[in-house]
């Protein structure tokens, strides 16, 4: 048993002594060991560039762990933030899925394009929104990401939003979107999605009503009368009002 265990250990270690440095750096970054990512920067000098089985470069995998300090070493040692995976997703894209819009300005900060799309059409703001991250949302707006792109599938940001379920999301995509309308492939809109989702506080906002719905929802409402206005005789009014 004794040799066996020792058979696999030397074997263990055999295996991670021929990995590559560019490899030694992926595993770190996964790992989230971002002071070993460092040394095998600069003692290896492990380019920047290399990529790892998904077309990913040590950027992305550092912007995805959530790594700050790396990812500022990272880009001031030049690395691409344009630099596409297999599928098209940029680091942005990864940054989009962070909560705090930090990663998004270092980003956008090295000239990062905010429109960028991936193999399925998609911005970093369609991830942003479906990640329910307003304030990430907010930021990519700010920031030149256009709300009126549709995805391969039709989705606006806004669709994104509507699935997530996140109230703010969906308030700042709603006041900025000229298509709160528009129906996906599958003939939906955003609030036909809130709605399947059971986001039914959400479909208020995102329904759009034409102006003659708006005029018969108006007729049919009753009229609100304040004090002055309401009949003498009328049982509601109150006998002795103090204004």
């Amino acid at each position: 048993m004794r040799l066996a265990i020792l058979a696999f250990g030397l074997a263990m270690s055999g295996a991670a002594a021929a990995q590559t440095p560019a490899e030694r750096l992926f595993a770190a970054i996964q790992a989230s060991k971002p002071l070993v990512a460092e040394g095998l920067i600069f003692d290896e000098r492990v380019n920047l560039g290399v990529r790892n089985a998904h077309g990913e470069t040590p950027l992305h995998g550092a912007v995805e762990k959530g790594l700050r300090e790396l990812v500022s070493l990272m880009l001031r040692l030049g690395a691409a933030p344009g630099a596409r995976s297999n599928t098209g997703e940029t680091a942005l894209h990864l940054a989009a899925l962070h909560a705090d819009p930090w990663y998004v300005d270092r980003l956008l900060d090295a000239r990062a394009d905010p429109r960028v799309r991936n193999d399925d059409g998609e911005t970093p703001l369609h991830w942003a929104a479906l990640s329910g991250n307003a304030a990430t949302t907010a930021r990519l707006i700010d920031r030149g990401a256009d709300p009126e792109i549709a995805d391969i599938r039709g989705n606006l940001a806004l669709h994104g939003a509507a699935d997530s379920g996140d109230a703010d999301t969906v308030k700042l995509l709603a006041l900025r979107s000229r298509q709160r309308d528009l129906k996906n492939r599958l003939g939906r809109t955003a609030a036909d999605i809130a709605r399947e989702r059971g986001h039914l506080g959400l479909v208020s906002l995102l329904e759009v009503r034409s102006p003659s719905e708006a005029r018969k929802d108006d007729a049919a409402r009753p009229p609100v009368q304040g004090f002055r206005t309401m009949d003498i005789d009328d049982p509601e009014r109150p006998q002795n009002p103090r204004y």
